[in-house]
């Protein structure tokens, strides 16, 4: 028996069917799951990191249950496939319904019909603006939703939210798809070519590829009693407070910096998440020095905006709006990079698509002529569902252009740098074009659309595109069928969109939006489209200045790295380093980056290798806790020890 096919010795070929039914089930827990912890109770929030925990914690229990089929059932062992076509599922769904995607959408569809009122007049501000297939307006039907005690599944209800179900359904599935097939026709050189480290794959890689020999290692279970010791621990103490705890949460360092101009170092967390440190430790040396030294660096910057006074716009979680924005000038040049050093790649698959030359195709999943065309079609859906709702044609390809780009950058610095999280607070495309082109010029149709846009721009927490191109990696490590992956993604995409809708609404009515934790995106994305419409900005040049500084740093940092071998810096790490995301983690990743340090420069690469159990036993200890306090406090209605984030 192989390492390679360590769990039985029958076809590793996945059967679809069994796939399909553990699957669906799985996802459509999960989204039901998601929705009850992350919208409703605030018990975790589970999507807001890289690594899916929900996905781990569930692929933990089929390795349990595989284990114990061995035994008694060897006919009925998942294969190492089968497992992978399971979890893309899953994680396809925890995309879906994510705290960063669906659950921002459905919270925002019905807020400014809710809380319209005499003193906003959004009724004469917005109303007039929005399509009424976009939104649900009955007050009857929001009554229900808002004060709970009620059923969806009233005829009036599910009448009033089909329509808006329906298109909103269609343009997910087509944007999720879009980024499908753009990892479709990379995937050869993402995937195969380029030597990336695929940082965040690398547990779920080995609980599917070598469960056995994972599990049998004695360093994997230490790093699980440390992990999982300090959060029982903390819900000991959270239940007895006579327990004493240990915070590994955020302490705020801001209130020892009180003079000027110190005091514009803004919110400056540190923590000591283990799942960070052991995920950290995966990731490459000058990645993980980058991610750390660049946050500090913006932190100077803000304390040298503040002192000057240089700035007067607001911002976010990552401080003044300039800085955000050319945090996104580091995404878009990432971006380009990426495209540059896969030019070849991309001429040859032009060249395949129109005849010039043909290549081998027959790893792909489809064929890179099919990709295309289902990408173009994709893109071609979004434009005209945005041209339908009432943006102009030259805005919707400006909008969805740069918000590709930024899903590439994205996507190709996580599969290289295995980031703990990515989002970019408020450095969409939403936020970037109205200060340009001045919200008096863009009118009060194309800012409406814009506002209602802002669920799936406002962070990148659940980008579904990073997660897909992961997949194709673990197949190709697992000599998985990529067609079989290809299905199962588009699969899981549309049954996690209705489970999503389905979880939110069925939960909405009986317990009421007003009860959740979910009103704040339709009050943040409302009340920002009332500033622009009776506040109007005047076109500056500010916003493009600052994506421009960001992007020539960013170019600055690529070219450095590749003329001079000593070079540092990273830039990926600086374009990822100003967030909410690494505000909250870049302390356990430069405890990360010091240990591992330490043990490469003493013990060399294969102590390092013997260590990996260890910090992934950080990882896998904190989402099995972790996941069993989250579902025993989603279940109960009661709070739990929340080992993330806050």
């Amino acid at each position: 028996m192989s390492r390679g096919n360590n769990q039985v010795s029958f076809s590793q070929q996945p059967r679809l069917g069994v796939v399909l039914i553990i699957g669906t089930l799985l996802t459509v827990a999960n989204c039901y799951w998601m929705v009850l912890a992350e919208a409703m109770f605030r018990t975790i929030h589970m999507t807001v990191q890289s690594i899916a925990m929900n996905a781990i914690f569930f692929l933990f229990f089929l390795n349990l249950i595989n284990m114990a089929l061995k035994r008694f059932l060897p006919r009925a062992v998942l294969s190492k496939s089968d497992l992978l076509l399971v979890y893309a599922m899953i994680c396809m769904g925890s995309t879906v319904s994510g705290h960063g995607f669906m659950q921002l959408l459905i919270a925002i569809m019905t807020y400014v019909h809710w809380f319209a009122s005499p003193e906003n007049d959004w009724q004469n501000l917005i109303w007039p603006h929005l399509p009424p297939w976009i939104t649900v307006a009955n007050k009857a039907v929001l009554t229900d939703h808002y004060q709970g005690e009620s059923s969806f599944y009233f005829i009036v209800n599910l009448k009033a939210w089909a329509i808006p179900t329906l298109a909103w359904s269609s343009f997910i599935f087509a944007l999720i798809l879009m980024m499908l097939m753009i990892n479709v026709l990379m995937r050869r050189q993402w995937v195969e070519s380029e030597k990336l480290t695929y940082p965040i794959i690398q547990l779920p890689l080995r609980m599917i590829d070598y469960p056995a020999g994972l599990y049998s290692n004695k360093l994997l279970w230490a790093g699980i009693a440390i992990a999982g010791g300090l959060d029982i621990l903390n819900e000991l103490h959270h239940i007895f407070p006579a327990i004493p705890g240990i915070n590994l949460k955020l302490h705020n360092l801001n209130r020892y910096f009180t003079e000027h101009p110190w005091n514009g170092v803004g919110w400056f967390p540190i923590s000591f998440y283990p799942f960070v440190i052991g995920l950290g430790f995966l990731i490459p040396l000058d990645l993980l020095f980058s991610c750390w030294f660049f946050h500090l660096l913006w932190k100077v910057q803000r304390i040298i905006i503040f002192g000057f006074g240089l700035s007067t716009r607001g911002g976010g979680y990552a401080g003044y709006q300039s800085l955000i924005e050319q945090s996104t000038g580091g995404y878009l040049s990432l971006c380009l990079i990426a495209l540059w050093v896969s030019r070849r790649h991309i001429f040859t698959v032009l060249k395949s698509v129109f005849g010039v030359k043909p290549s081998d195709q027959t790893k792909e999943p489809i064929s890179h002529r099919i990709a295309l065309f289902w990408l173009l079609l994709g893109f071609l859906f979004l434009i005209g569902f945005s041209t339908a709702a009432g943006m102009s044609v030259w805005l919707a390809v400006a909008f969805f252009v740069i918000y590709i780009m930024i899903s590439i950058a994205v996507t190709r610095m996580r599969v290289e740098m295995g980031t703990p999280v990515h989002d970019i607070h408020y450095g969409g495309p939403d936020l970037l074009i109205p200060p340009t082109i001045g919200t008096r010029q863009l009118g009060a149709r194309n800012l409406t659309i814009l506002g209602m846009y802002s669920w799936f721009n406002r962070t990148r927490y659940s980008d579904a595109m990073p997660h897909q191109l992961e997949g194709f990696r673990m197949a190709e490590r697992t000599d998985t069928d990529n067609r079989r992956l290809l299905f199962v993604i588009v699969f899981a995409v549309f049954i996690s969109i209705l489970a999503t809708f389905w979880a939110f609404l069925h939960s909405s009515y009986q317990m009421g939006m007003l009860n959740s934790h979910m009103i704040w995106p339709g009050r943040e994305g409302m009340e920002r489209l009332q500033k622009w419409l009776t506040q109007p900005l005047a076109s500056s040049v500010a916003t493009p200045v600052s994506v421009f500084i960001g992007m020539i740093s960013t170019l600055f940092l690529a070219l450095m790295r590749t003329r001079f071998l000593w070079w540092p810096f990273h830039p990926a790490g600086y374009a990822v380093s100003n967030s909410w995301g690494m505000s909250i983690s870049w302390f356990p990743l430069f405890m990360a980056w010091l240990v591992k340090g330490l043990v490469l420069r003493h013990g060399g690469f294969r102590q390092y290798q013997k260590l990996v159990p260890l910090f992934m036993g950080l990882m896998l200890g904190e989402f099995m806790v972790g996941g069993f306090l989250c579902a025993f406090g989603t279940i109960t209605g009661k709070t739990v020890y929340s080992f993330w984030p806050y």
